[in-house]
């Protein structure tokens, strides 16, 4: 029992005695871990309060020369001229202490009242030697910016200087210091005039038996203390100045990256009215109900009008005023689009043989080209895939009259019936409506609005005549009326073929077009009833009113001779001469005006309100969306306006009459999308109309649309 009662005794004392060890050993723990969380938290203050302050307080200490304060990253730093201000300051009594021989262990000095002086003195000599260190100071960097120097003289550069102080600054040795320091001086005193070689090279060994004397000395007095000012470490103001470049290996871990795509800024986007509406480049073929197409209207500039008004483009440069510049832009543009139909104004006649006509009929083009009459050279051409369209009437149009006494202008125009082709199985047939496209070119005098309706009026009536042809066959006919009207959005001439009615009684000229403003004129010409002579054949509802204008480009009758016949005789010398037995006709055969009772009744009937029949609208709207700037088509040094424009006859809303004999399809074009147009600022941001982008100084029209082919 006892010897259980000491085991149960001996095994309770063993298990209190490591529950105190494990407690103790806790607590320790414990402690250790708050003096090293109390000794990252307090080392960066203690670091910063117990750092030596000198070298701090010298670093921030900036260079004074003559008393003023200087920082010059090109000079010398302040750690060297402290180290030389305090050497001189000491030299005076060290030369004196190494003239006598080395002092022995319980020998009085000699010199003891020398080394005894008072602290006035020595303060004097102190300020005696900074003076002389300062104007040291100044005469070097004299010398340096100083470009014409002796042949003896040279300095030594700060990074040299600079390079040596920091190998100085790296020992620790003693016999290095002395080195190093030896280094230091002969470099401090290079900076001087080297013209006494025995001076400088006596202070050289003083200073060299100085160090050794300091070295040597175990008790100096913190004036003679060195190493405080001469053996420092961290960066100078050097070092904090300049920051030296990153070195990047040759070879980079991640690969370049190259565009595949060259950056194309778009400044023109196409603009979607109907998302519905299949691609143009979709092929035809009898399933569908409806056929895609896509016009271009393009004034394209013709060279020979370039070259005659210069002056209109003086703020190109003369490269993209060269034709082979300009057709090249031209013809890219137009595979970009790649238009069903497309419509050219000032078509240049040898460039359409030469360039132009071979290029489209690679394309898949068949064109109709008509030169203007006169001098000039340019014309209108108007051209259609063939696999797309057939043609089925062509009419070219020459808007000079002599005869009228009011066309005396060489404009011309082309009128065109084409008929859409579809696909079946194995073969292509007409299939839909019949289209009627036209394209002119208006006069361009903004006085004689006058002109410009009697032209527009010869247009609108032989797209009147195709449409009443094809009302008699029982189609209903679909017009694209393409073209440079020289006359601006919403004035008389504008209003005329959108909402088909002018009243032009008593109304200025000018006013038709509105190109100018010419208000400010006393007098100017007005336009009254009728407008034009009955000779013209065309009644104030811009129609025909003969039967020869009807049939013109067919044969004429029983003597067989075709239009294009008779108009090869114009300019024959034969037909200038009048023959001596022609019967004088009035009004006929004779320059008098007719006074026959049906002229007189013409005049009565012509009304002093012009009107057509054919229903169109334009594509465009002249009002950029968002914005609210005005568009522009064309652009010159005299500025920008809208001009061109694409007229079209659009889809209306079936009638109470029309659905009630359920007619099939809504007739007329729906308007799927168009090319949008650049305002006037973001032009002149190109440099103006021609540039490296724009060949012309016209915009060109893009517009797409959807036949419905059941509405025949």
């Amino acid at each position: 029992m006892n010897l259980r009662e000491l085991y149960e005794n001996l095994a309770c004392h063993t298990l209190r005695t490591n529950t105190t060890i494990k407690v103790r050993m806790r607590r320790l723990h414990f402690i250790i871990m708050i003096g090293v969380l109390l000794f990252y938290a307090f080392y960066p203050l203690t670091w910063f309060l117990f750092r030596r302050p000198s070298e701090a307080l010298k670093r921030s200490v900036p260079q004074s020369v003559n008393g003023t304060t200087v920082w010059d990253g090109d000079t010398v730093t302040l750690r060297s001229m402290q180290s030389e201000t305090i050497m001189q300051d000491q030299s005076g009594e060290t030369k004196e202490r190494l003239k006598e021989p080395v002092p022995q262990e319980n020998t009085p000095s000699p010199n003891m009242d020398e080394q005894n002086l008072p602290a006035v003195l020595q303060k004097d000599m102190r300020n005696d030697a900074a003076a002389e260190t300062t104007e040291m100071q100044t005469t070097v960097e004299e010398e340096r910016e100083d470009p014409k120097m002796g042949d003896g003289e040279k300095v030594v550069p700060h990074d040299v200087m600079y390079d040596n102080q920091n190998e100085k600054e790296i020992s620790t040795s003693s016999g290095d210091n002395v080195d190093v320091l030896l280094k230091f001086l002969t470099l401090e005193g290079s900076m001087e005039k080297t013209n006494c070689p025995e001076q400088n090279q006596s202070k050289t060994e003083n200073s060299k038996e100085m160090l050794q004397e300091s070295n040597a000395d175990t008790s100096k007095s913190p004036d003679e203390c060195w190493d405080d000012y001469i053996v420092t470490t961290g960066p100078g103001l050097g070092q904090e100045v300049f920051c030296p470049r990153w070195s990047f290996p040759a070879a980079s871990y991640y690969t370049t990256v190259e565009p595949t795509v060259p950056f194309e800024v778009m400044w023109r986007v196409w603009e979607d009215l109907d998302a519905d509406s299949e691609s143009v480049l979709t092929p035809i073929t009898i399933k569908k109900a409806s056929l895609d197409f896509t016009v271009m209207s393009y004034n394209i500039l013709a060279q020979d009008l370039l070259e005659l008004n210069q002056h209109l483009y003086a703020h190109c440069p003369l490269e993209v005023l060269q034709w082979s510049y300009r057709c090249n832009l031209l013809l890219i543009e137009i595979k970009k689009w790649a238009p069903d139909i497309l419509c050219l104004q000032e078509v240049q006649e040898n460039h359409y043989h030469e360039h132009l006509h071979p290029v489209l009929s690679q394309m898949g083009y068949t064109c109709v080209y008509q030169r203007r009459t006169g001098t000039k050279t340019d014309g209108c051409a108007v051209c259609y895939q063939s696999s797309r369209f057939a043609e089925a009437a062509v009419s070219k149009l020459e808007f000079f009259r002599p005869e009228t006494g009011l066309l005396d202008r060489h404009n011309v125009g082309v009128v065109l019936l084409l008929r859409p082709l579809v696909t079946t199985e194995a073969e292509v047939k007409e299939a839909g409506p019949p289209l009627c496209v036209a394209n002119t070119h208006l006069l361009f005098n903004p006085r004689r609005g006058d002109v410009k309706l009697a032209q527009l009026a010869i247009m609108l009536s032989e797209i009147g005549a195709m449409i009443k042809s094809c009302k008699a066959r029982g189609e209903h006919c679909n017009v694209v009326f393409c073209g440079d009207f020289n006359s601006i959005p919403h004035l008389p001439l504008y209003q005329f073929i959108t909402t088909g009615e002018l009243s032009y009684q008593g109304m200025p000229t000018w006013m038709i077009s509105g190109q100018e403003d010419l208000s400010y004129k006393p007098s100017y010409h007005r336009l009254f009833a009728p407008l034009w002579p009955s000779s013209l054949g065309i009644s104030d509802t811009c129609q025909y009113t003969t039967d020869i204008n009807k049939t013109r480009g067919q044969n004429s009758g029983t003597r067989g001779y075709s239009h294009e016949f008779m108009l090869q005789l114009r300019f024959c010398p034969a037909a200038c001469v009048r023959p001596g037995n022609l019967v004088l006709i009035p009004g006929v055969t004779d320059i008098k005006p007719d006074t026959s009772e049906d002229a007189q009744n013409y005049e009565k009937r012509f009304r002093d309100r012009l009107k057509h029949q054919v229903d169109l609208e334009s594509v465009y709207k002249h009002v950029l969306p968002g914005s609210g700037f005005p568009e522009v088509t064309t652009l010159h040094s005299e500025g920008g306006t809208t001009v061109d424009y694409i007229f079209y006859s659009p889809q209306r809303p079936l009638t109470k009459k029309q659905r009630a004999y359920k007619t099939s399809a809504e007739k007329g074009l729906k308007l799927v999308g168009s090319l949008s147009l650049l305002s006037e600022d973001l032009l002149w941001s190109l440099n103006g109309l021609p540039n490296h982008i724009f060949p012309s100084d016209h915009l060109s029209l893009v517009a797409r649309f959807q036949l419905e082919l059941d509405d025949a």
